[in-house]
This record gives structure tokens, C-alpha cells and sequence, in this order.
């Protein structure tokens, strides 16, 4: 069987695209790459559409053997790589041959590292997305992380393209990451549904407060560890929640909304954080300290313009770069 098999796993490695959509109504998440932009560059450094499949590495790295020749390239985290004990450089178009291991190691900053491969990861669609939702035992490879001799198989190649494998040198623009240890990583939010119910001191405390990831993130959400909010609110009907969404539970401790969210929740939600933002506090390790800033409607349309404006200029700087096509 050809495609790509799994040696080793240190932590979590999951198939994840851009998410799954339309199906919130029937309680099924969106889930997909917690930094989508990362995946897409990943993904267009071996000329694959962005949608394609590829695998999201948290923390501990990986193992891979190729059962047949195929190009890849990591974005995100930045991770050790060596194929067959030779070091290699992110962000770069890899070329492996058939039969080569390639040894994924520790992130060295930020969470979440994404490999793609030419053609994609071919595991069925579910629902229209290859994303896997371990919770739900949804998509991927029979919904699960992957482990140790577990074989993906890689879709048929795009159409060919030129790909300059020894040009050293990064893109114009710098890459989104985790922010440094020594810095306040800043959460962009507009106001949500309870925001004009609790109490102004909560309000206030929200944009004045400072809080610090904790080692209980993951995939669905981050929890803050910090002041405790009063939100002075004791009873609520489920709501819809979103990507961003900043709940407050009963200890007062608040928790950001990521992509395996669940899709109703009880707790009040303060307000939504900006999608760039939800994206780099993904990224973020235990001990990264955060704040929010709340924004306008207005505003929060000029920043997520800027944001998606940044990306299409970086994709296409990695395509002329590289040469793919």
C-alpha cells in the first residue's frame, strides 16, 4: 500500500483541513486547523489548493515513513525536521523519495506545526471535510489521533509545477507565531450576547485584567487564568456559540471558544474574539499572558479585511518565491 505511515507520535497529530460548515444546527462543530492560515501556506508551498488535508503536530512531533515519493513542506510552530537523519529548513518545498523516514521533532515555540503534502491526505471526507474531531470521533482517520503504524493515503497530485528546492531564503513578510514570553499577546473582541447584562465592574475588569494561558488548553478551548469575573448573572438558556467566543463560568476564570468548541453553551458569553487572534492565541503556550481590547463592529470589518488582506498577499509571496503554481 503506498501513501505515508506512521512510526512515531509524541502527542497529538491529527488530519485536519479548513473545517467542516453548514452543520452547526445539528450540533456537529466546525473543527479544522486551529491556525488555517499556517495550514494554507503549508499547503501552497506544495502547490495544493488550499482546502486540501494535511496533518496538524501539537507539541511533541512525529514519525513518518513515505511509501512512495511525494513533496512536502511544515508551517506553523517551528519544529526540527530531518529526512533520513539530514536536516531540513521549514517553510520550503521538501522533495522525499520512497523509502525515506522523516523525524518531525519538539516544537521549539508556539503549538500547533502543519504538514502538507503534494496531492493532500486522502482519508474520506466526512460531511464535506477530511477534519478530524476527536471528541466526536468525527472525520480523519476513523475520527481518532493518529498512531504508530497507521497508513494515509495522498491524493492525486495538482497539475505540475516548478519548484526551486535549494533557494534559501524567507518570504517578504514575517509569519504569524506564538508571541514572545516577554509579551502581552493582545485579544481583539466585539461585545456578545450578555455583555449589556453583567455587571460594569465585569466589564471593566475584562479590558483591564491580565491573564495567562494555562495548561489546560486544547483544541476546543483556552481557559485564562487570572481575576475572577462577577458577572452577576446566575441563570441563562443554552446559546449558539462561535469561534472566539468568551464564555465565563461559574469560577469566574474566562475561556475562549477554539474550533472543536461545542455547539451550545450556558455560560455568558462576553464577547467574540477576532478570528487572526483566536489563531495566535492557539498558538500560545502555557504562561503566554493575554488582554482583551474591545472593538467596534466597524472596526473589528477593517480588521478582519487587514488580516485576510495580509494573507493573500503572504500566500502569493510564497507562491512567486517558490515558483509553484
Amino acid at each position: 500500500m503506498t501513501g505515508i505511515e506512521v512510526t512515531g507520535v509524541g502527542l497529538l497529530v491529527t488530519v485536519q483541513d479548513l473545517g467542516r460548515t453548514g452543520f452547526l444546527g445539528q450540533g456537529i462543530t466546525t473543527g479544522g486547523a486551529v491556525d488555517g492560515f499556517a495550514l494554507q501556506c503549508a499547503n501552497r508551498l506544495v502547490g495544493n489548493p488550499d482546502s486540501l488535508a494535511g496533518l496538524e503536530i501539537v507539541l511533541a512531533g512525529m514519525q513518518l515513513t513515505l511509501r512512495e515519493q511525494a513533496t512536502v513542506a511544515f508551517y506553523g510552530a517551528s519544529v526540527p525536521i530531518q529526512v533520513d537523519g539530514e536536516g531540513q529548513d521549514m517553510e520550503q518545498p521538501i522533495n522525499v523519495a520512497a523509502g525515506c523516514a522523516i523525524d518531525v521533532g519538539a516544537s521549539r515555540t508556539g503549538t500547533y506545526t502543519y504538514m502538507a503534502v503534494r496531492g493532500g491526505i486522502d482519508t474520506p471526507p466526512v460531511l464535506g471535510s477530511r477534519s478530524t474531531v476527536v471528541r466526536e470521533s468525527l472525520g480523519g482517520l476513523m475520527g481518532r489521533g493518529l498512531e504508530n503504524g497507521d497508513v494515509l493515503p495522498i491524493g492525486q497530485s495538482p497539475v505540475a509545477h516548478s519548484s526551486h528546492h535549494n533557494v534559501r531564503g524567507r518570504v517578504c513578510a514575517p509569519t504569524r507565531g506564538e508571541p514572545p514570553a516577554d509579551r502581552v499577546l493582545t485579544l481583539r473582541y466585539v461585545p456578545g450576547f450578555q455583555y449589556e447584562q453583567v455587571d460594569s465592574a465585569c466589564r471593566n475588569n475584562l479590558t483591564t485584567e491580565t491573564y495567562a494561558v494555562t495548561g489546560a488548553a486544547n483544541r476546543m478551548a483556552v481557559p485564562l487564568d487570572g481575576a475572577r469575573l462577577k458577572t452577576g448573572l446566575s441563570q441563562l438558556r443554552s446559546e449558539a456559540t462561535c469561534l472566539g467566543s468568551i464564555q465565563v463560568p461559574p469560577d469566574g476564570k474566562p475561556i475562549v471558544l477554539l474550533n472543536d468548541r461545542q455547539t451550545m453553551g450556558g455560560y455568558p458569553q462576553m464577547g467574540v474574539v477576532l478570528p487572526a487572534d483566536c489563531a495566535l492565541l492557539g498558538q500560545s503556550r502555557p504562561g503566554i499572558k493575554v488582554k482583551f481590547q474591545e472593538v467596534t463592529i466597524t472596526e473589528a470589518e477593517q480588521l478582519v479585511w487587514l488580516a485576510r488582506h495580509y494573507e493573500e498577499t503572504h500566500l502569493s509571496a510564497l507562491e512567486q518565491l517558490w515558483g509553484v503554481s
